[in-house]
């Protein structure tokens, strides 16, 4: 049995963290359109491709792994963050209503 160590550096947990947070504030930006500024959506949204994809193939370009792990997780990250966005801008063009 062969022990891996797959650690990943602080600081692109933390942006994995921000681009995370980022995609929560533009939820909240969608559902209260009043309390924010129009175009903050959008960068937020923004923000979260680039912090979420970005961390994800800066981890698998910089730190590739014999198994390709750390590729296939970019490449899945990246399919799902394309949906997230794509998801928010239906709900964008929809409107968000509680």
């Amino acid at each position: 049995m062969t022990v891996t160590n797959r650690s990943v550096p602080p600081w692109l947990l933390l942006a994995r963290l921000l681009g995370t947070m980022a995609l929560i504030g533009s939820l909240v930006a969608i559902a209260r359109p009043d309390a924010v500024p129009s175009w903050a959506g959008l960068a937020l949204i923004l923000g979260f491709l680039v912090l979420r994809v970005g961390s994800e193939w800066l981890l698998a370009l910089r730190r590739p792994d014999e198994e390709g792990r750390h590729r296939r997780s970019a490449i899945l990250n990246t399919l799902i963050a394309v949906a997230v966005t794509a998801f928010w801008f239906y709900l964008r063009k929809r409107g968000l209503s509680f």
